[in-house]
């Protein structure tokens, strides 16, 4: 596997820590939270496989919108971490 690939997947797993913890806390966003650890989960298989669709710097994952939508406040570090996974597959995953 690829070192930009372990990377992402680095990022995936702690999104995914983060999400799981979340929902400890959190029962409001349960829903949104295991979701989001699905479509995590689903990513992370697909780059594990080499299925990941390259982002051609222009496309994304959809994680940060699906997140923004949902999560309070802002500055949550969920949706920063998403935020980091939708850059490093955007500048790396091309």
């Amino acid at each position: 596997m690829e070192v930009k690939q372990q990377e992402l997947i680095k990022l995936i797993d702690k999104a995914v820590d983060i999400a799981q913890q979340m929902e400890k806390t959190q029962k409001s966003n349960t829903h949104h939270l295991n979701q989001l650890v699905t479509v995590l989960r689903t990513i992370k298989n697909d780059a594990l496989k080499g299925s990941l669709e390259p982002s051609k710097g222009i496309v994304t994952l959809g994680l940060s919108r699906q997140v923004a939508d949902w999560i309070e406040p802002l500055d949550s570090p969920l949706l920063t971490i998403v935020g980091e996974i939708e850059k490093y597959y955007q500048k790396h995953l091309n």
